[in-house]
């Protein structure tokens, strides 16, 4: 079908909500737990403003799912993945291009 279902994952969507003092709070809320086949597309490396950063795109194959939003993002091992772009063709399965990016101070 669509390789090896062999990583767990949790999509969760933005929930905005009001405090008492009627500011903004953002959070997330879980959407559906997953599992998923994971393969890298492509990875970058910089560094800026004494800051390393890295940046990959991973595809990511699960099951149909008919709702999903690209301001979803999915939780991996704890690791957060933005969702930039998804098709489900013929609504069979759902394949999902992911951002993972990373930022470490250099001293």
């Amino acid at each position: 079908m669509i390789g090896t279902l062999d990583t767990y994952a949790e999509i969760q969507r933005p929930v905005i909500t009001k405090n008492a003092l009627n500011e903004v709070q953002n959070s997330w809320q879980l959407v559906e737990e997953v599992w998923l086949s994971k393969r890298l597309k492509t990875s970058s490396e910089g560094v800026a403003d004494a800051q390393q950063n890295s940046k990959a795109l991973y595809e990511l194959k699960t099951h149909y799912i008919p709702n999903l939003k690209d301001d979803y993002r999915i939780v991996i091992e704890g690791e957060y993945f933005n969702i930039i772009g998804h098709d489900s063709p013929f609504r069979s399965r759902t394949i999902i291009t992911a951002e993972h990016t990373s930022y470490d101070r250099r001293n």
